[in-house]
């Protein structure tokens, strides 16, 4: 098959035992070299932790590969997650870019129009 480059997958959910789906695929993923694999559970352990905060954890690692023509993909909850997740990378363009937050949002709105920020999301509360 074709040569990926790395991938980071970040995965939250309320609890490992009853919602982290496809956890041993994904575990063998890790495993196997094709994604690093980062989990939040936000009711298993505290304080809660949720994906934007795995995200911003991992900022510098995040940054260089989006500074390196990363896709990033977000699927879930489209009324909370999404817009933290969005949040968070919105932070970390503006520390690395000493910006503003009205420029750091037409950077967000410019990988959208090129497909390198892309949604799959549900609206949820």
């Amino acid at each position: 098959g074709a040569k990926l480059g790395p991938a980071m997958l970040f995965f939250g959910c309320r609890h490992p035992d009853q919602d982290f789906l496809y956890a041993d695929e994904l575990k063998a993923f890790e495993a196997d070299g094709i994604t690093e694999l980062h989990t939040a559970f936000s009711r298993a352990q505290a304080p809660k932790t949720y994906v934007q905060n795995l995200v911003a954890a991992e900022s510098e690692r995040v940054w260089s590969l989006i500074e390196n023509g990363a896709i990033i993909y977000v699927c879930g909850d489209g009324g909370k997650m999404e817009p933290d997740v969005k949040a968070a990378l919105v932070a970390i363009y503006r520390e690395r870019k000493s910006a503003d937050a009205a420029a750091a949002l037409r950077w967000i709105d410019d990988l959208g129009t090129k497909n390198r920020y892309v949604l799959d999301v549900w609206a949820g509360g």
